[in-house]
């Protein structure tokens, strides 16, 4: 714990208002990540000194200025003081106003061993004796003790032990192990020479970054890694045995096929860096890790190669969510129900159609969708005929009874014309009753409610859909009518009401990366009132709040998105949260629920 204390008072050297720091440059032929050892197991970094309290507030300002109001006092206090009042009368001089402060791990905790880690605060200054004369007290730099060579001891108050203070010129490294310091009196083998250098600059722009070597993750901590992965493996194989249906027996079984691959890519990974950026339009989270040269999972991403997504700018416009995949032959045969949408089960023939779909050669993948159900769907094949082509044959060779339809779908060839699309129609009908054959054993009345949030989310248990092709694209529409679905087909080829119209559209994907393997728009807000309106009848009265959620008038149209890029020995994680769409959620969700 005096650890822990000695920790929060030097990271608290990073938090202060702005005119409690020098406002001098940092140098710019150096970052900081030469002043950190590459053997550290994990490195905490904070993007300047008061660079964080000002974007910070200025985010609060645009996204939650209630919250902002409400709170601006222990905010204020929090960056003044610190948690817990911990710098007390202590006063932060001489440090550079947008200098890295690297808080760094040494050595892993090891297991079932209570010994502390080996750990420094390494902050960039501008003045080394203003610095260390004005973090400590008065009664502190009375006892402060030269060791030699370069390093200073003082006894500060709660820390029970020595705090030593190493001068690196330009930065100063506070650490409460007397070896540690002398470790830095020497000649440092930087992390810059070990991070690739996007990993690097990733790190650096940062607000907050937080890096870990895995490869010294997995050998500290593998044998319990190894029992994690048997305790899953386990829980799951459970949960297969004891499925009561078809379709959560064929989830948990590819929950458990996928267990292996995730647990295989942890041991593959040779570092992982999460982030955190504080910019003006919303918060960016982003987690990305390099995989070890020659590792299978290194293997798998050789040949991977992320796109631009730009033709999701076609889709309709206010959808409440848009996705998007690089799709392959190999993904549509492992997992193509899942993406498509598309039935494969209860007929002999579905392995062998979905294989010919796959072999059709699909590029990319596309969705739009709202409520109730109706959306536009996109794929791009090499052959799109074919692809066509087996679809109609999945839903003629459609098991009704396990699909749970009161009949054979009805498939109706060259129904509609549109443009250069020759579209096919297929009718179904729900059979909610079966649907809710499970929900009927708690009673008559759960049965309802049951199907009368399904008719909400459908819409009608009735359900048509067209898919064709132009001969470059393959196209499913979901909607009620015709007239719908040419609506938005037209958007989808003509421009006009497409989702590039919409501002709220355009500045999440300006935030996200330019190229990426999969991506995800999601208007929050109205996502969350379709799924609510549609199962808010199975919700018991009194269990949320009077005015829960907030559904009066008409909410502001606001997206956050979400990436996948996969690249070759290289994988990462986008989450950009816009401004917009945290005060939407807040003031729509969050607040009737909290009672602010």
């Amino acid at each position: 714990m005096n650890r822990l204390r000695f920790l929060l008072l030097a990271v608290v050297c990073a938090l202060v208002p702005a005119n409690r720091v020098s406002s001098a440059p940092v140098q710019s032929a150096r970052s900081g990540l030469e002043q950190v050892p590459a053997t550290a197991p994990l490195v905490i970094h904070i993007r300047g000194v008061q660079g964080v309290h000002d974007r910070f507030v200025e985010l609060m300002k645009q996204a939650l200025p209630d919250l902002l109001e409400k709170y601006k006092t222990q905010i204020d206090d929090f960056f003044e003081k610190g948690p817990d009042n911990v710098l007390k009368n202590r006063k932060i001089r001489g440090v550079a106003k947008d200098g890295p402060i690297f808080l760094c791990l040494l050595d892993l905790p090891k297991v079932n061993d209570p010994g502390e880690p080996k750990m420094a605060i390494i902050i960039t200054l501008t003045d080394y004796k203003e610095f260390r004369e004005n973090i400590l007290t008065e009664e502190e730099r009375k006892n402060l003790k030269d060791e030699g060579n370069g390093i200073e001891s003082a006894s500060i108050e709660g820390a029970g032990k020595l705090t030593y203070f190493v001068n690196r010129k330009g930065y100063a490294v506070v650490t409460p192990d007397k070896e540690v310091a002398e470790s830095f009196t020497k000649t440092v083998n930087g992390l810059h020479k070990k991070l690739n250098k996007d990993l690097a600059a990733k790190l650096l722009s940062a607000d907050l970054g937080v890096y870990v070597n895995m490869e010294d993750v997995n050998k500290e901590y593998g044998e319990q890694i190894k029992q994690a992965k048997q305790g899953i493996d386990q829980a799951i194989a459970f949960g297969v045995a004891a499925a009561g249906d078809d379709s959560t027996k064929k989830f948990a079984e590819m929950a458990k096929n996928a267990i292996p691959h995730i647990f295989q890519t942890i041991e593959d990974m040779q570092s992982l860096l999460l982030t955190f950026e504080l910019r003006s339009g919303g918060l960016a989270l982003n987690a990305q890790s390099e995989m070890k040269e020659g590792s299978p999972t290194a293997g798998l991403l050789q040949d991977a190669r992320p796109i631009d997504f730009g033709e999701m700018a076609r889709l309709p416009r206010d959808r409440a969510f848009y996705l998007g995949m690089k799709a392959s032959a190999a993904m549509f045969k492992s997992m193509g129900s899942l993406l498509s949408n598309l039935p494969t089960g209860g007929t002999k023939d579905s392995a062998d159609l979905m294989k010919a779909y796959a072999n059709a050669g699909p590029t990319l993948f596309l969705s739009s969708g709202a409520f109730p159900s109706a959306g536009l769907d996109v794929f791009l094949f090499d052959n799109p005929a074919k692809a066509v082509e087996a679809t109609l044959k999945m839903y003629e060779t459609m098991n009704p009874e396990d699909a749970k339809l009161k009949e054979k779908p009805k498939v109706t060839k060259d129904a509609e014309k549109f443009g250069d699309f020759k579209l096919h129609a297929v009718e179904m009908t729900m059979d909610l009753e079966k649907m809710a054959e499970e929900v009927a054993k708690q009673g008559e009345e759960a049965k309802k409610e049951f199907i009368k949030s399904m008719k909400n989310l459908l819409g009608s248990d009735k359900r048509t859909l067209w898919v064709g092709t132009d001969g470059k694209a393959v196209v499913s529409i979901t909607a009620p009518d015709w007239k719908t679905a040419s609506k938005m087909l037209e958007q989808y080829t003509k421009g006009a009401g497409a989702a590039s119209d919409v501002k709220a559209f355009r500045d999440v994907r300006s935030e996200m990366p330019k190229q990426m393997s999969a991506l995800a728009l999601i208007e929050a807000v109205h996502l969350f009132k379709g799924v609510y309106e549609a199962f808010k009848p199975l919700i018991p009265p009194g269990q949320l709040p009077a005015g829960f959620p907030n559904l009066k008038g008409k909410s502001t149209t606001a997206y956050f998105g979400a990436s996948l890029t996969l690249q070759p020995n290289r994988g990462g994680l986008d989450l950009f949260i816009t401004s917009a769409a945290a005060q939407e959620f807040y003031k729509t969700i969050v607040q009737p629920l909290v009672g602010e």
